[in-house]
Formats: C-alpha cells, sequence, structure tokens
C-alpha cells in the first residue's frame, strides 16, 4: 500500500469516528503529494460542509468534479453546499444531477428532498423521499421525513399515517413521534398530542421540537409556568432560537416577570433591530418595570 493509499485510509478513519479535525490534516496531505486526488478533495470538501466553512467545502468539491465529473457524491456534497450559501437553483442542479448520476443512492434522494423542502418545495421534497424509500422501505427516519412534507402540504391524516408507520418499524424513533405531536396540536387533539410528546421526550429528554411544541401545548392549556419551563429548556438547548425566546418573554410578561422578559428582548432586538414585534414587547417591559401598577394586559 502506498503512503498515500495509507493516509487516504487513515483521514477515512478518523472521519468515520468523527475527528474531523484529523481527518482533515490526512486528506490535505493526500493532495500534498496527489492534487489530482478527487476523492480527498470530496472527503475534505465533506469535513468543511461539516464545520459550515461553506466557501471552502464549495472550492474542494468544485475541484472534485473539475477531476472526475460524474461522482455522484460530489454532486450532492456541493448541492447541499450551495443551499446553505443561499444559492438554491444551483444547487438543485447538482442535486438533481447526483440522482440521474446514481439513481439507485438513497442519500442523494434524501438530500435532494431536504434541501426542496427548505426551499418550500413540498411536492418535490414528497417525490425525492418517495424515491429514497423505494430504495431503503425500512428506514424511520425517512419516512418521518416524508411525512413531514406531506404535513407540509396541509395533509394532515396522511402524515399521521405515515408517522404511525415510522413509529410500527421503531417504537423508539422519538423524531416520529415528536412530528405525530406537532400534527395531533394542528388537529386540536391535545390529548393525544401531550400523549406524542411524551413519548418522543421520554427516549429523548432534549429533544427542542418536542419540548417546544410541549410550550405551546401549555400555552393553550393555560398552564403559563408549564410553558416557561418548556421554552427555558429549549433556549437553553438552542440559544439562537429567536422565535422559541419570544414566546418565553410574552410567557414571562404575562407571570409577571418583566425583568427577566426584558433580558431576553434586549438580545432579540440586537438580533433583530427592524421587528416592531419585539420592540413592542421590549417597551412593554420597560413600562412594567417603570410603572407596574399602570400596567395593561399583554397582548398577543
Amino acid at each position: 500500500m502506498s503512503e498515500v493509499e495509507e493516509r487516504m485510509r487513515a483521514g477515512v478513519k478518523a472521519h468515520l469516528e468523527g475527528c474531523l479535525e484529523e481527518a482533515a490534516a490526512m486528506y490535505l496531505a493526500v493532495l500534498d503529494d496527489d492534487p489530482s486526488n478527487a476523492t480527498a478533495h470530496n472527503n475534505l470538501g465533506f469535513i468543511y460542509a461539516q464545520q459550515q466553512r461553506w466557501n471552502e467545502a464549495a472550492r474542494h468539491l468544485k475541484a472534485a468534479l473539475a477531476l472526475k465529473p460524474l461522482m455522484a457524491t460530489a454532486h450532492t456534497n456541493l448541492g447541499q453546499v450551495l443551499a446553505a450559501l443561499g444559492e438554491a437553483e444551483l444547487a438543485f442542479e447538482y442535486l438533481s444531477r447526483a440522482t440521474e448520476i446514481d439513481p439507485m443512492s438513497v442519500q442523494a434522494w434524501d438530500n435532494l428532498g431536504r434541501v426542496y423542502l427548505g426551499a418550500g418545495d413540498y411536492q418535490r421534497a414528497e417525490y425525492a423521499w418517495t424515491r429514497a424509500l423505494r430504495l431503503d422501505s425500512t428506514s424511520p427516519l425517512l419516512i418521518v421525513r416524508l411525512g413531514t412534507a406531506v404535513a407540509a402540504q396541509k395533509r394532515f391524516d396522511d402524515a399521521v399515517s405515515i408517522y404511525q408507520q415510522a413509529i410500527a418499524l421503531d417504537a423508539a424513533c422519538g423524531a416520529a413521534w415528536s412530528q405525530l405531536g406537532v400534527i395531533r396540536f394542528l388537529q386540536k387533539n391535545y390529548g393525544y398530542c401531550r400523549n406524542a410528546l411524551q413519548h418522543a421526550l421520554d427516549i429523548d429528554s432534549n429533544d427542542v421540537a418536542a419540548l417546544r411544541q410541549l410550550g405551546l401545548l401549555e400555552l393553550v392549556s393555560k398552564n403559563s409556568q408549564a410553558a416557561r419551563d418548556a421554552f427555558e429548556r429549549v433556549v437553553e438547548l438552542s440559544p439562537a432560537d429567536d422565535s422559541t425566546r419570544l414566546d418565553l418573554s410574552v410567557v414571562l410578561l404575562s407571570l409577571g416577570c418583566p425583568g427577566e422578559a426584558l433580558g431576553h428582548l434586549n438580545l432579540l432586538q440586537r438580533r433583530q433591530p427592524e421587528s416592531e414585534r419585539i420592540c413592542r414587547y421590549r417597551d412593554r417591559a420597560l413600562r412594567l418595570l417603570s410603572s407596574p401598577e399602570r400596567a395593561e394586559t399583554v397582548p398577543s
């Protein structure tokens, strides 16, 4: 085995073990000796994408395709990177090309579905995941993703059936329980919603989607303190979730905690200075702090 081959093998091993820096170093060493190694370019581009170093990722993935134009994995990886860079139309071209080159690739169809979903093209996302499931019909996560595309088209009964299929395959699929809870909430079937969300949280107590939906359920059920607890946990786990942070701020105001609400609203205003809704709630928190006896009902 050559030195280049040994480094490639070491890089792949480190990559599979999650040691991204070590893997990247191995791939770079390969490219020092063999700049035309398309696989090293593709794998390094994939690592940079995992690290959200999008421009560097795109550069190496384009290099891989310049060397091997029919490398399906490089097409699908580059498509995802371009989607992250906001170049949706170009992303679709690369992702679609990947499915043409290798129509038996579950990963290519899955990635295409995810990018279509992110772009709001739910019908094409449904088609892509249907194709993926023809190749791998026993993947609960693929089934859940299909259900998400169907639910986005407001076909809630169909989505429920799809999530139940995923649960039948794997009762410990937290994503299926969580999404089932979301649909039950939208159907105003709050009892089944709570049951599904509890299943999801029993499987993973840090399931952000289930915790957020539980917070919304508690609001509807007029359990403001329970809603606060759920939203605070979401914000702790996902500090960039501005939507939940705003919901938490509103709950804190309703519970008579304007100081705590103001802390969150100040952060939100720095992130979204043009948001009238955030400014309105922030002004409300300031008024409550300055003259609580003149407080009005917090608007929804």
